[in-house]
């Protein structure tokens, strides 16, 4: 079982590797960066879980596509945000209106998806492994924040 995971781990990482070396300079930092990132969370939360292989090969494909709809939802939150923040008091009270409504509705269709992802991870793995994983996604986060900005304080 671990050398199974370790041997995807390398096929991971040495396809990052040779992808980024193909790659122009600019573009080629920050495509490493966000593939390592994913592969390690991809290590991170198998590990962490506990996933067999055949658990693996049915999780991880729903679990990214739930990933890339809440990213985009998250994407076009955090635009608000920044218009709102930015252009608050030039905004129309109008437009102000849409935005904040549309943030509403940006929660509700994540809360939507969180509840169908939900349902279908309890079909793929045992349900004690789906709170694993919910735990191990926040560890993750945790883990990210104090490896690229360090201890609170610094």
């Amino acid at each position: 079982m671990k050398n199974i995971k370790l041997i995807t781990l390398t096929i991971i990482l040495s396809s990052i590797s040779l992808i980024g070396f193909s790659q122009g300079k600019g573009y080629q930092q920050r495509f490493i960066d966000d593939e390592k990132i994913q592969a390690e969370k991809v290590a991170f939360i198998t590990e962490k879980v506990n996933l067999t292989v055949d658990e693996a090969q049915q999780f991880w494909p729903v679990y990214n596509e739930f990933n890339e709809k809440t990213s985009t939802l998250f994407d076009e939150e955090r635009s608000i945000h920044r218009d709102i923040r930015a252009n608050c008091e030039i905004i129309s009270e109008k437009d102000l209106t849409t935005k904040l409504d549309r943030m509403v509705e940006i929660n509700q269709e994540k809360a939507i998806l969180e509840n169908e992802y939900h349902q279908k991870y309890k079909k793929i793995i045992p349900i004690q492994k789906v709170a694993k994983l919910y735990q191990a996604d926040k560890d993750f986060r945790k883990h990210l924040l104090h490896k690229y900005k360090g201890p609170r304080g610094q």
